[in-house]
């Protein structure tokens, strides 16, 4: 009877279990961690090539018992990716000086070829025709059937009236030469024997006042002293 009821009182008040925390953990009072915040997120900033995150986190994430591979390779993905930015900006340097130098010599050649083409294509500027001087000599007094002499031929006179007169051969008359007209002979300038162009001009005269007929002569057609 008396261990019936020794036993049922053990029952009833079992003997507390002994603690079985180990001795040496760093977390008596708090329960133990399943993962590594810092180190989850530093290998996430590594994935996201966000690399200064990822150190940063990587290196906090060494203070925690758990999670210590995942934050070496968080680490070494950070240390890639610097390296791999590195690399690019001294490349990127030194492809750079190169392609500046290869525009600023296409751009001096197209300015030199644009520079010669302008150049060679400006239309030479073409020098207006010389205008024929008008006539100075002053034209003697004449008048109409009156006689001149042959080193007067061709020569224009002026009427009383106004008119025109030239000394032509007589056609009456074997010899001689006398004041005939009056005619329209026009003020261009020109000089015997050269070439003329009847559908501009049929008359003109010289520089000394002697009247000029334009003549044709064969395919051509010239200018000769009109003294008939």
């Amino acid at each position: 009877m008396a261990r019936t009821q020794q036993w049922q009182e053990r029952e009833r008040w079992p003997e507390a279990w002994p603690d079985e925390r180990d001795p040496e953990d760093p977390f008596p009072s708090e329960p133990r961690p399943i993962v590594n915040p810092y180190a989850i997120i530093a290998l996430v900033a590594a994935l996201l090539a966000l690399f200064p995150i990822a150190i940063v986190f990587g290196f906090i994430a060494f203070s925690h018992p758990r999670g210590r591979v995942m934050a070496c390779v968080a680490l070494l993905l950070g240390a890639a990716e610097v390296a791999a930015v590195a690399a690019f900006f001294v490349l990127a340097g030194n492809v750079l000086p190169d392609t500046m130098s290869r525009a600023n010599q296409a751009t001096a050649s197209t300015t030199a070829q644009v520079t010669t083409v302008a150049t060679t294509s400006a239309p030479t500027p073409v020098a207006p025709p010389p205008t024929a001087p008008p006539a100075t000599t002053t034209q003697p007094a004449a008048h109409k059937g009156g006689t001149c002499t042959e080193t007067q031929a061709g020569l224009i006179g002026a009427a009383a009236d106004g008119g025109t007169l030239l000394c032509l051969a007589n056609a009456a008359a074997d010899s001689g030469y006398q004041w005939s007209g009056p005619y329209n002979v026009g003020t261009g300038v020109f000089e015997a024997g050269t070439k003329c162009d009847p559908s501009v001009a049929k008359t003109g005269r010289t520089s000394d006042g002697r009247a000029l007929v334009c003549e044709t002569q064969g395919r051509s057609a010239a200018w000769v002293l009109w003294t008939e």
